[in-house]
């Protein structure tokens, strides 16, 4: 089930990523399936209408090569047109307006960077519906050798046309919204996380402590731990060596809080690790095996290779305890390691 569901996410990724050329090759196979159709019902007008729809798509796909928004405009305005063509020639019977309509609504999808425009494109394609079917029943426009050539085809073409808007609207619909899933999923994460080193942020954990049920609060442990002389490292080797050293010294910190724990950047050099529902004598036993694997650990970054140790302090809260009164003598631990000597975990 798990490989049915990955499988299916990556193919909504590549019809995400691939959208203006599936959808410029839909438009190719439809007007070719209709300019088939109506060189069989002997109608030239229809059919040399859709022969240039093909020859329009053909032109951005092979020729050009253009799968841009600009391409997805002009496909717009071509959809309009040739709606517009084939509803003056055959009547709303054969619902070619449906084109407009269809793709007023997919338009917000097509068009992401266009932004206020899109409105714009959206309220000439219905007010043409609008203006179109005025004209067509105001002034009575009849095309009867076409309209009889093509009458036996009316409910095939009424019901594909109905089907190919509902498909194009729907996948759209759908697909915008798996979108606006990944976006408000990335933004969730970035404001949960930190940016450099994709631990939990001290905002994250506030709240977590702050909201959790009355019935779920246990006793906690909290270890505040400082690389040892970071400035150094910074002024000796650089920012950029920095960042590499934070981010291992943090993969370390992931690896030992796990599923259960929770690793966190509290700012700087600073992190915290939160064990909820653990003993103090427990949490030290695994913040000491965090201390000795940082000091054994050798950073290698643009061939040079550093080395540093970690200094951290521990506290224990119960539940209902004031988080920041736990926090606070989790530093004031840390700062005590510091006086005496750094490299070490003071319970």
């Amino acid at each position: 089930m798990e490989k049915i569901k990955i499988r299916f996410i990556r193919t909504i990724n590549w019809v995400t990523e691939h959208r203006n050329k599936l959808f410029l090759i839909a438009c190719l196979v439809i007007h070719a399936v209709y300019a088939g159709l109506f060189h069989w019902a002997g109608i030239w007008f229809l059919t040399a209408l859709n022969l240039f729809s093909c020859c329009f798509y053909f032109f951005f796909l092979v020729i050009r090569r253009d799968t841009s928004e600009r391409s997805m405009l002009a496909a717009y305005f071509e959809i309009l047109f040739f709606s517009v063509m084939s509803e003056l020639a055959l009547g709303p019977d054969y619902g070619f307006y449906l084109y407009i309509i269809g793709m007023s609504a997919s338009v917000f999808y097509l068009l992401p960077s266009y932004v206020n425009k899109r409105f714009l494109y959206q309220s000439a394609g219905i007010a043409l519906v609008l203006i179109l079917e005025a004209v067509i029943m105001l002034t009575g426009i009849r095309f009867d050798g076409i309209r009889s050539a093509a009458g036996p085809y009316q409910p095939a073409v009424f019901l594909s046309n109905i089907g190919i808007t509902a498909t194009i609207v729907l996948a759209a619909a759908f697909l915008y919204s798996k979108e606006i899933e990944v976006v408000w999923g990335s933004l969730n994460y970035n404001m949960h996380h930190d940016a450099l080193t994709d631990l939990y942020n001290r905002r994250f954990l506030e709240d977590e402590i702050r909201h959790l049920p009355e019935g779920k609060r246990t006793e906690f442990v909290i270890c505040m731990m400082d690389i040892d002389f970071f400035k150094k490292v910074n002024d000796t080797y650089g920012h950029e060596a920095g960042d590499v050293v934070l981010t291992r010294v943090a993969s370390c910190l992931k690896d030992t809080a796990g599923e259960d724990n929770m690793a966190v950047r509290w700012g700087g050099e600073e992190f915290i690790l939160y064990f909820p529902g653990m003993k103090k004598d427990q949490a030290y036993r695994i913040t000491e095996q965090l201390r000795r694997r940082i000091e054994d650990m050798v950073i290698e970054t643009d061939g040079k290779k550093i080395r540093v140790t970690v200094t951290g302090g521990i506290a224990a809260g119960l539940p209902g305890s004031n988080y920041e009164k736990v926090i606070k003598r989790a530093d004031e631990k840390l700062y005590m390691g510091k006086q005496q000597g750094r490299n070490r975990v003071i319970l």
